[in-house]
């Protein structure tokens, strides 16, 4: 059985690649720019695996992913849609990325912060995605 803490991280882990993945696919939908819509493919694959792990470390324990809130969810579709359609340019999509990307960081390094209790399993999959993270937001740096 995982502690309270394990179960908030896995979930904040499980929604926040989730979210990522669904944003990251939209956006690669939207991208013209080949060479930055391959980056956006590795990034979309780091966040599917990440998303995999927690659901299946949390089902092991008896327990069920939180899905995404809807309204969320929808609200963040939404943003992408209105921000790229006047413009897609490769600056734009990796600036979009690089704050989506940042503020996944934010959110993953706060459930650890404020879950000292966890399993070091646990607490090493969140370091393993923030790593992830902050290695893609610094690669998106050379497309803005």
């Amino acid at each position: 059985m995982l502690h309270k803490n394990d179960e908030d991280i896995l979930n904040t882990i499980y929604k926040n690649s989730r979210m990522a993945y669904d944003s990251t696919k939209q956006v690669i939908g939207r991208c013209r720019d080949k060479e930055l819509g391959e980056y956006l493919k590795r990034q979309k694959d780091h966040y599917a695996g990440a998303c995999m792990t927690a659901r299946r470390r949390l089902e092991a324990s008896g327990m069920k992913a939180q899905p995404v809130p809807a309204m969320q969810q929808t609200m963040a579709q939404m943003g992408i849609a209105m921000k790229t359609a006047v413009n897609n340019d490769r600056s734009h999509i990796a600036e979009l990325m690089y704050d989506g990307t940042n503020m996944g960081i934010v959110n993953i390094a706060r459930s650890v912060n404020h879950s000292r209790n966890a399993a070091p399993e646990t607490i090493k999959l969140a370091e393993d995605l923030l790593s992830g993270e902050e290695k893609y937001a610094d690669g998106l740096r050379k497309f803005l």
